[in-house]
């Protein structure tokens, strides 16, 4: 009976301990990646620069255990490609595709706020409010690696607007465009200030849709994606 009750007390602690372990390891990658991300936005690395997991663990006084992890991440995400043999390298973007990138969104989603003013539902209008009200939230209180939860709501206040928009194909679309990492990773460069204007223009598209004026949404979403350029290329260094 004792060793039954001493072997189930060590598995407990063992239990305990390893998941202590791993989400102290979570911590340290998430910490990583975010360090990592902004570093490539800002230009710090350039691109086709080598990723060094040595030289990474050595500048952020961490094991090379979480850098790995942090470094496949931004491969998933595609910060950076790995050549077999070789390492991983620092994906390239020039001042054309970032451009040409935001034109082709002020396009298609200008388009789906127009639609989703005269479409969305009450709940996905709630849904709107939600998100954006968790990055007021966020941006007010800062908490540990913020800026990946605001960039993780705004990712959702987006799609929350195309599905509204009720065109499978302009979804699709506007998808694609949306998870291209120039920008999805924009809120790493952006000043306080620019968080603060964007989160606000993000009230005023839910305004325009809840009056459902489709010229209203048009225009808020293209005075919100133009802003966004523009404080995108303020700070970009690629």
């Amino acid at each position: 009976m004792q060793g039954s009750i001493y072997r189930e007390t060590k598995l407990h602690f063992t239990y305990v301990l390893t998941s202590s372990v791993r989400r102290k390891m979570t911590r340290l990658t998430d910490n990583v990646y975010t360090t990592l991300r902004r570093k490539i936005m800002a230009g710090e690395f350039m691109p086709k620069e080598q990723i060094k997991e040595e030289y990474i663990a050595n500048l952020l006084s961490v094991s090379r255990t979480p850098v790995r992890a942090a470094i496949n991440r931004l491969i998933d995400d595609g910060f950076l490609f790995r050549e077999r043999g070789r390492g991983s390298f620092v994906s390239a973007w020039n001042k054309e595709d970032i451009e040409e990138i935001f034109e082709l969104r002020i396009l298609l989603e200008s388009r789906a706020a127009g639609l989703a003013a005269l479409r969305a539902t009450n709940a996905q209008k709630a849904q709107l409010r939600l998100h954006a009200e968790n990055i007021e939230n966020l941006i007010k209180d800062k908490p540990e690696e913020y800026l990946l939860g605001v960039q993780r709501e705004n990712q959702s206040f987006h799609y929350i607007l195309l599905e509204a928009a009720g065109s499978p194909r302009l979804t699709r679309f506007a998808e694609t465009l949306g998870d291209i990492p120039i920008t999805i990773g924009s809120f790493f460069l952006y000043s306080e200030e620019d968080m603060l204007r964007s989160s606000q223009q993000h009230r005023e598209l839910i305004h325009a849709i809840e009056m459902g004026s489709e010229e209203y949404a048009k225009d808020a979403m293209k005075v919100h994606l133009r802003t966004a350029y523009y404080a995108f290329m303020a700070n970009y260094k690629g």
